[in-house]
């Protein structure tokens, strides 16, 4: 189960992980040397700053999860890993692994206690618009005029412009042109003034 949970948070963007999560190392194991009652067990290892391989079942290729120079994840094989680290490439930890787990358990539980403190709050009654006040007939018949004499307005308007258009459409367009003739024999029109 470890392995499916470890697997699915290596399949996560890639921008979002290198982003998020910061470094931090696990906290180490107490020095010194255990109580006798302890001596049995014995001690556990520390893997926080272990990379992450990915072997494929059956044997196949198997990819080193790496942040590029750029801080984004790439999956880099086992055989290319030293060219990876030359150029800037560093392995992911199972720190960060571990970390991005809490955190999102963490933003989780947030989420499920915030949404448990919503569902307990009363529901917020609905605005309701009161309907606007009846009006006289007077004031009535009073808008009718106006927005009728508005209306008018901007057809008459829309009628000007467009006569003042088909007019410029019927005129002739003249243009002025300079035009240099070097050779006046064969256009003596253009050389009329020379």
């Amino acid at each position: 189960m470890k392995a499916f949970v470890l697997a699915a948070v290596c399949l996560l963007s890639s921008a979002a992980w290198s982003q998020t999560f910061s470094r931090m190392p696990f906290p180490s194991p107490p020095q010194g040397h255990p109580p006798a009652t302890q001596s049995a067990q014995p001690a556990q290892p520390n893997y926080a700053n272990y990379s992450i391989m990915l072997v494929q079942p059956g044997g196949g290729v198997a990819v080193v999860l790496m942040h590029n120079p750029k801080n984004v994840l790439e999956y880099v094989e086992v055989g290319k890993t030293q060219e990876a680290l030359t150029a800037g490439y560093v392995p992911v930890r199972a720190t960060e692994i571990t970390d991005g787990i809490a955190a999102m358990v963490a933003e989780n539980k947030r989420l499920k206690e915030e949404n448990a403190q919503l569902h307990l709050q009363p529901p917020q009654p609905a605005m309701v618009m009161a309907p606007p006040a009846a009006s006289s007939p007077e004031e009535v018949a009073f808008a009718e005029r106006q927005r009728a004499a508005s209306e008018k307005a901007a057809r008459r308007a829309q009628a000007i412009q467009t006569w003042i258009m088909l007019q410029n459409a019927n005129r002739p367009q003249t243009m002025n042109m300079n035009v240099t003739v070097s050779n006046c024999t064969a256009y003596p029109a253009l050389c009329a003034g020379r």
